[in-house]
């Protein structure tokens, strides 16, 4: 598995051939990669707002400048953001441990997210529908968005952009596994059909998952 995992980032189409003919149950998946690389973005944020504070708290204030003078800003954002630099600076590392714990488990659901979408698409075309092939593609194609998760350390806007890259190469993943795993047919363009509407789905849920996730940090802030 080692092997093929680093295989899988170096030479995609030819690895994700080798990895469709293996037979990778969910919780032995979660195992052995979900919850390890789950984790980085989680502890990259705990480093971040314990080690390097004094970034992100200028970040924000940064932010509130220009949110001040933009009337169409949310205000429940504006607010939110407050009351994170004001804990920033309030150095409790309760909470911000109880953040990344939070963090940490809206990451482990990301794989589940992603193979309900999958899971539900590939039918319709022409792929296959396995609960453990889907949850394959879906589990190795987000660890390069989880390595990424490291630049969280420092908020800047390398963070962002390396954050993006590490998203893209996940969805470009998903766009090969889908041939070579979910046997989705090539021709007429179908695996491309199918991975646009991957995202735009995943983006949907996203904004839905991080709502709540944002809700659940203002009860941690004590909001």
């Amino acid at each position: 598995m080692f092997k093929q995992f680093l295989d899988l980032y170096i030479k995609p189409k030819e690895t994700w051939g080798r990895l469709a003919e293996e037979k990778y149950t969910i919780p032995q998946l979660y195992a052995k990669l979900v919850i390890i690389f789950a984790f980085i973005p989680a502890v990259s944020h705990f480093i971040g707002f314990v080690v390097f504070r004094d970034y992100y708290v200028s970040a924000i204030k940064k932010f509130l400048e220009n949110a001040e003078k933009d009337p169409d800003q949310p205000k429940r954002t504006i607010e939110y953001m407050k009351v994170l630099m004001a804990e920033l600076m309030d150095s409790d590392i309760t909470q911000e441990f109880l953040m990344m714990v939070t963090i940490y488990g809206f990451e482990l659901l990301k794989p589940l997210v992603f193979t309900v979408i999958i899971l539900f698409l590939s039918p319709a075309f022409g792929g296959i529908k396995d609960p453990e092939k889907s949850f394959t593609v879906a589990a190795f194609a987000l660890v390069p968005s989880w390595i990424t998760g490291i630049f969280y350390v420092v908020n800047s806007p390398i963070s962002m952009f390396m954050t993006f890259l590490g998203m893209f190469y996940t969805f470009y993943l998903i766009f090969i596994g889908a041939e070579k795993v979910l046997r989705i047919p090539s021709e007429n363009s179908k695996n491309f059909q199918f991975i646009i509407v991957v995202v735009i789905l995943y983006l949907v849920i996203s904004g839905v998952v991080g709502f709540v996730e944002t809700l659940i940090t203002y009860r941690i802030l004590g909001v």
